[in-house]
């Protein structure tokens, strides 16, 4: 009767398992938006228990968060349609600026008519498909207008009814055998642990990276002339922080090509290499692994290869999916088998 009763119990799970790799796929197209929707709940549950530990009180802390959650969405949004049109417009005037300097330059070398057709063709593609590229965001803004609803609305929801949701998932593990029940609970674990280090490791990286750019900023203004605005721009690469690979170069290679064109080929080398080498490179291949090996107590070429092939293989959403499924294959892999031997 017991082994019937184990047997009935398995055969649901492996129904329930069906079913929500069905749900997955009829969801696929919103899964960015759902996937963020969880982890932007889960740091939000996490803001929300350390900020109502100093307000006492747990409705205005709900209050606070989800006001500052919808004024950020709606202040992204409303800058975007805003300034779309004059990005694109400054976006074409310094191509032009910057390929009418580059053939001066090079006019002295006396260079065949053909190389400087070449050069001609070659910004007039670059700044065409990246015109396309914002024109079809643009264009695709209904699209993105629902995955930021569904975004929205699941991070509110989720954040909202984080204890109902926990509640309802220890009563159906409750139902389930001990071994399954053992390795489901074993993976949800790791997953939280997982997800704090993750968001450690980028909050701290992110740090590094600001103070790291305003320091050298502030050096190379100090060797070459003063460049306005550092902490701006040191906080803007901050924030890029979480996404690896490009997240500097968004701003040091627009602010190098400025002062190429400014006449600056200095402060622009500088800018541009200081660039490369210490907030491109040295983040992704020290400070990043580094950093989150310590936090999440694993080895950092895991954590180099999570982050770094995550957002690769599998776009935005790969920032956090990437450590995350390295890291829990090696712990169900090592751990497997001592949650079921424990069961026996």
């Amino acid at each position: 009767m017991a082994n019937e009763t184990l047997r009935a119990k398995r055969e649901i799970l492996l129904v329930a398992i069906l079913l929500v790799l069905g749900s997955v796929v009829i969801l696929y197209p919103f899964l960015d938006a759902i996937i963020f929707a969880v982890v932007t709940a889960y740091l939000l549950s996490l803001l929300h228990d350390n900020l109502s530990h100093y307000i006492r009180s747990e409705l205005l802390s709900t209050i606070i968060i989800i006001s500052a959650l919808l004024s950020t969405i709606s202040a992204g949004l409303y800058l975007f349609f805003a300034n779309i049109f004059e990005i694109i417009e400054r976006l074409n005037t310094f191509t032009t600026s910057f390929e009418e300097l580059l053939l001066n330059s090079l006019e002295p070398l006396n260079l065949p008519p053909y190389i400087s057709g070449n050069i001609s063709d070659f910004f007039n593609q670059a700044s065409n498909i990246t015109t396309d590229i914002l024109l079809s965001v643009f264009t695709a803004m209904p699209y993105y207008l629902i995955q930021t609803g569904i975004f929205l609305v699941a991070s509110i929801y989720l954040y909202k009814d984080r204890k109902r949701i926990y509640k309802a998932f220890n009563s159906v593990l409750e139902g389930l055998p001990e071994t399954e029940s053992s390795i489901i609970r074993s993976i949800v674990e790791s997953v939280d642990k997982i997800f704090r280090g993750v968001f450690l490791t980028q909050l701290m990286v992110a740090a590094i990276m600001g103070i790291m750019a305003a320091a050298g900023f502030y050096i190379i203004g100090a060797l070459t002339s003063p460049i306005p605005l550092v902490p701006v721009w040191a906080i803007l690469i901050a924030v890029f922080a979480i996404i690896p690979l490009i997240a500097a170069f968004m701003v040091y290679a627009p602010m190098a090509g400025y002062y190429l064109i400014s006449a600056e080929p200095l402060k622009a080398s500088l800018i541009f290499f200081y660039g490369i080498i210490v907030l491109q490179i040295l983040p992704e291949i020290l400070f990043r692994p580094w950093v989150g090996s310590k936090n999440l107590n694993e080895h950092p070429l895991i954590i180099f290869i999570g982050f770094l092939a995550g957002p690769l293989v599998l776009g935005f959403k790969g920032i956090i999916l990437g450590p995350l499924m390295l890291i829990l294959t090696k712990e169900f892999i090592l751990n497997y088998t001592d949650l079921v031997s424990e069961q026996e």
